[in-house]
Parts: C-alpha cells; sequence; structure tokens
C-alpha cells in the first residue's frame, strides 16, 4: 500500500469527469499507489484569489471524488484565510466535521506569516488534523503571496500544537529542510520539481523518516517519476515504508486500514 499526499485534479469548472478519474487511478495504480490526497482543482479554482464561490467549486469536487471512489481519493479542505472567519470555519464544518475532509490544504492567496491564518489552524488544532501548505524557495520572483520554508517555520512556531505538512521538499531543497528542522510539528511532502539525488536521503538524515511524506503533485508531475525519489534513495526499508504510507496512514487515522492490508 502505498498513499500519495498530494495531488490535484484539472477540471475545467471543476465537474467531475469519470473518464479523467479512471485515468487517474489506473495511472496512480500502475505506480503502486493505491491511495491519494485530493487537495484542490488546477482549473477554474480561482487562480491566486479564489472567492467564496471557487472554493465551494473545488471542494465540491473533492466531494465528488470521494463519493465515487471512497476507497482511493482522500480529500482535503481547501482554504482562502482572506475570506472571513466566519465563512472559513462554516467550510471547516462542512468539508471536515461532517464531511469526507481529512486535512486543509492552503496555497498561494495569503502568506504563512499572516495572522489571518490562525483561525483556521487553531481550529485544525482542535479537530487533530493536518493543514498542507505550499512552500518553496525561488531565484524568478515569487507568485502572489507564496511562502517561504522558512515563513512556514515562523507558522508553525505560532501553532505547535497544529500538525503542518510543507509541500515540496523539492521547491525548498536543502535550505528548507533547515529552515523546519527545529520545528517538531511540521513535516515534508517530497513533491515539487524532478528528483535530486541525495535530496530525500538528506531530509531524512536531518528530519528523521517520520517527519517525511511522499507526495506527486500529481498531473503536474508523473506518479512513477516521484515514487521513484523514494524507492530509488538509499533509505532502509522500513524508511521508505514510513514515507510512502505509513507517516500519512498515522497522521488521516488511516492506520487500522494499513495494518489490515499488511496482515500486521
Amino acid at each position: 500500500m502505498i498513499i500519495d499526499g498530494h495531488i490535484h485534479f484539472a477540471s475545467p469548472q471543476c465537474q467531475y469527469d469519470p473518464v479523467a478519474v479512471a485515468e487517474c487511478i489506473r495511472l496512480a495504480r500502475l505506480a503502486g499507489i493505491q491511495r491519494a490526497v485530493y487537495l484542490m482543482n488546477l482549473v477554474d479554482a480561482g487562480g491566486y484569489d479564489p472567492t467564496p464561490a471557487d472554493i465551494l467549486r473545488s471542494n465540491d469536487l473533492g466531494v465528488e471524488l470521494h463519493r465515487h471512489h471512497p476507497d482511493f481519493f482522500l480529500p482535503f479542505c481547501y482554504l482562502h484565510p482572506a475570506h472571513p472567519p466566519e465563512q472559513l470555519l462554516a467550510e471547516i464544518e462542512r468539508m471536515v466535521v461532517k464531511g469526507p475532509c481529512a486535512g486543509i490544504k492552503l496555497w498561494v492567496s495569503v502568506n504563512a506569516t499572516d495572522l489571518r491564518l490562525d483561525p483556521i489552524m487553531e481550529q485544525a488544532a482542535l479537530l487533530g488534523v493536518p493543514v498542507l501548505h505550499h512552500a518553496w524557495y525561488k531565484a524568478t520572483g515569487y507568485v502572489f503571496q507564496e511562502s517561504t520554508p522558512a515563513e512556514i517555520a515562523h507558522l508553525a512556531q505560532r501553532h505547535p500544537k497544529t500538525t503542518i505538512i510543507m509541500a515540496h521538499l523539492g521547491g525548498g531543497g536543502w535550505r528548507g529542510v533547515q529552515d523546519i528542522k527545529h520545528c517538531p510539528n511540521v513535516l515534508i511532502d517530497t513533491s515539487g520539481a524532478q528528483p535530486q539525488a541525495g535530496l530525500v536521503e538528506y531530509a531524512v538524515r536531518e528530519l528523521g523518516a517520520r517527519r517525511v511524506i511522499f507526495g506527486s503533485d500529481w498531473p503536474i508531475r508523473d506518479f512513477a517519476t516521484q515514487r521513484a525519489r523514494v524507492t530509488g534513495a538509499r533509505l532502509t526499508a522500513r524508511q521508505q515504508d514510513l514515507i510512502l504510507v505509513q507517516n500519512l496512514a498515522r497522521l488521516l487515522h488511516l492506520h487500522s486500514e494499513y495494518l489490515e492490508r499488511h496482515n500486521v
């Protein structure tokens, strides 16, 4: 069993497309992936500054994906922290408390140092769900209110009881690993760019295997290529198992499913 902790969908108008969904699942299964975390729609979800209606559409697609394939899709609740706190909390109630979402997704609409994230982070801590937050280091200029790994560390220190998954080891690189090293409530996913020799091993050495999770960033990147950055790394079988399944199974309360499938 492998859980991909970072996929999107590219659906015009956030419509459920059974043909595209079947192809996604087929490609994932070819790469040995049995479950996948849906984060947000890449098309028609409002871009960098989505409206409340955009957020609803993207999240509704997650509900549909889970409804049709509950054994594969694990949706996260996508949010725009600039929206009024009552709207944010209402969407968390709809999607996490009463809906199928196993966590919360934040992108580039508000920087990680912005205090408007606080109600989201506090509610995530109360509910015991992780918050996955985009982060990247760039030499070409940042997108909208994009966050760096150092700014994720700032967020983590403000909310030490909230589990944060910092997206894009490939985007933060060696510097990003050092930025979050002192924040035990931050994990990092392996997505971002193409595989770089030694980077996953470095993250495991500096953070420990329990703080690294597998993410592909499909359909921007290929399932099999991204999986290979873990299976091709110089890691023990135990370390690979933690990264590919156990860490997310624990975070998303799927551990009993993992144990049953592996007859443990």
